[in-house]
């Protein structure tokens, strides 16, 4: 498991996270409207929206994210993050990199893969509709 260290949140600052229909329904039953916190890029893909460069979740006096236990799953796979042209890859700006074993990425790798096919299907979708 990645260990991050306490009161980082480095992961949380100017992101581009592209959120998954579960993840929307997820934080919508918390009682989030949708355009509070997402939005619809030009390609269909359903973004998490930043608010003076953070995550709209982070708390920046605390670190802490504020649906934690909600989070899309792309937080909860982060450091390993996909990379166009390069492929699934560890994200050496997250201070933590090193603490990934080869188990947790091969494990998160496989599950990324399969969240990236259904997020361009859900986009697809999207914008076929």
């Amino acid at each position: 498991m990645v260990k991050c260290i306490p009161k980082c949140c480095k992961c949380c600052w100017n992101t581009e996270m592209m959120l998954l229909n579960k993840d929307v329904e997820r934080i919508l039953r918390l009682g989030y409207g949708f355009h509070e916190f997402a939005f619809i890029d030009e390609n269909g893909f359903i973004r998490l929206k930043n608010i003076d460069n953070h995550c709209i979740f982070l708390d920046p006096k605390t670190c802490k994210c504020k649906i934690y236990e909600f989070r899309p799953i792309g937080c909860r796979l982060y450091p390993i993050i996909y990379v166009e042209g390069v492929g699934v890859v560890i994200d050496t700006e997250c201070p933590a990199h090193n603490t990934i074993e080869p188990r947790e990425l091969n494990i998160k790798a496989k599950l990324l893969i399969q969240v990236i096919r259904k997020l361009k299907e859900e986009a697809k979708n999207r914008k076929h509709h």
